[in-house]
């Protein structure tokens, strides 16, 4: 039986579109036990809450009171039964391209390592999960999935490669190695008076060892997927990454050779690489000459992918581009007091920066939708930890800024320009700029 998705909305949306009256019912019944839909396993990753707009009355929810908040993805509801979906929010009939922003984030060496470090942060796949049956034209992480693995292997070939014990059988000649092989000497060599040679299975240290013979099969999976993909730069990392194992062999991967291997923390990029390559086994077959790769029904794993991380990396990226000297403030340990955590510090212009993944931050007159975030960013500015940090002098005031996204058909020569900051006309020393983020 196909499985059915009850909640089908976009990020940071209050819907009712394609919202199951099972759901509707699930969600009144944790209202009466007073547990807030976001708390639960099954959704908190995708960011999903309910309202305050319920019925006393009715003991009812009113219409569109669910709001998905800046996550987007698919999450199990009722597991091999029905599912949620968060899409990109629409904004001027346009979508964030998240591909080409992952992508360019991957190209940033130092991106990328953030990227790398914590994966989790910005997406995660539950490969222990069963998987969800979806519509071809739906298949988003799939692209994602090869993208973060190309990623992966091209960190292990940087390192070089894990070398492993496998046994073979060889016919040696005035020597033996491991164990001999009796029957097979006596017929491949005594029979023809070839007293000289031995048959021995025996060890040897290799770079062709099933964790790469496993890793190399993938790739080439990947390479057909990616035959309908023109892109440069992704050929040309998959095409690295296959050089980088010449030596090693394909094979006719199964579900059982994950279990043979034993993970080392010397080795912790393979861990991670042989689950991404578990998926696109999953995805495109264990057979590496099977054809059938496309199908009506597709079946991904559950995931998230987290859009405000995203813009956040990509932004940084962008600055790191213009040639500011940024401090992330994410990767500085303890920073600010509370445990708060300013996205970037600029010490040069004594500037607090705020990546904000909302759209509305374009409109020309500023409202209460500004409230909270303002209140952040100026919180910030108090600090005296970080005003330590930006070197700022005695009652000296920080300037505060907020990068919005913009969204645009070519990125060719995005660039950022802090010179170009609109100032805000209520309150001082706070400013915004928009930054090109490509769309689909």
């Amino acid at each position: 039986m196909a499985h059915t998705c009850i909640f089908n909305a976009n990020e940071h949306d209050e819907s009712t579109i394609d919202m199951h009256e099972d759901f509707a019912s699930e969600i009144n019944r944790d209202y009466i036990k007073k547990k807030r839909l976001k708390a639960k396993q099954d959704f908190k990753y995708l960011g999903i809450n309910s309202s305050d707009r319920y019925d006393t009355q009715t003991g009812e929810f009113k219409d569109s009171v669910l709001r998905a908040n800046y996550f987007i993805g698919y999450r199990w509801f009722k597991e091999n039964e029905s599912y949620v979906h968060v899409n990109q929010k629409v904004h001027n009939n346009k979508q964030a391209d998240f591909m080409k922003m992952f992508l360019t984030c991957l190209k940033d060496s130092v991106v990328s390592k953030t990227i790398t470090d914590s994966p989790d942060k910005l997406y995660k796949i539950f490969f222990n999960d069963p998987m969800i049956e979806i519509e071809d034209e739906k298949d988003e992480i799939t692209p994602f999935l090869i993208l973060h693995f190309l990623e992966l292997v091209k960190n292990i070939t940087r390192k070089g490669l894990k070398k492993g014990y496998i046994r073979v059988t060889e016919n040696l000649t005035s020597k033996i190695k491991g164990k001999i092989l009796i029957n097979q000497t006596i017929k491949q060599n005594h029979l023809k008076n070839r007293l000289d040679k031995t048959v021995c299975n025996h060890q040897i240290f290799t770079i062709n060892c099933l964790e790469n013979q496993i890793i190399k099969t993938a790739l080439m999976q990947c390479g057909k997927y990616l035959q309908n993909i023109k892109d440069e730069t992704i050929y040309k990392t998959l095409r690295q990454n296959i050089s980088a194992f010449e030596l090693v062999d394909t094979k006719d991967v199964f579900s059982s050779d994950f279990s043979k291997i034993k993970h080392s923390p010397f080795y912790k990029e393979y861990k991670e690489a042989l689950n991404l390559a578990k998926m696109i086994f999953k995805r495109f077959g264990f057979v590496l000459n099977n054809s059938s790769t496309n199908t009506q029904v597709n079946k991904i794993p559950p995931y998230y992918i987290n859009m405000p991380e995203l813009f956040e990396r990509y932004a940084e990226v962008k600055l790191r581009e213009a040639g500011y000297d940024i401090i992330d403030g994410n990767n500085v340990g303890k920073i600010a007091h509370w445990q708060m955590k300013p996205d970037f510090l600029l010490p040069s212009e004594k500037m607090i920066i705020d990546a904000k993944y909302k759209y509305w931050f374009e409109k020309g007159k500023e409202n209460s939708e500004y409230k909270d975030d303002y209140m952040q960013l100026s919180l910030y500015g108090r600090d005296k930890l970080i005003r330590r940090k930006i070197e700022l002098v005695a009652n000296n005031e920080a300037e505060l800024l907020f990068i919005y996204p913009k969204l645009v058909d070519d990125i060719t020569n995005a660039k950022i320009d802090l010179d170009e900051k609109e100032e805000s006309k209520i309150f001082n020393n706070i400013c915004k700029i928009g930054l090109q983020i490509p769309s689909k």
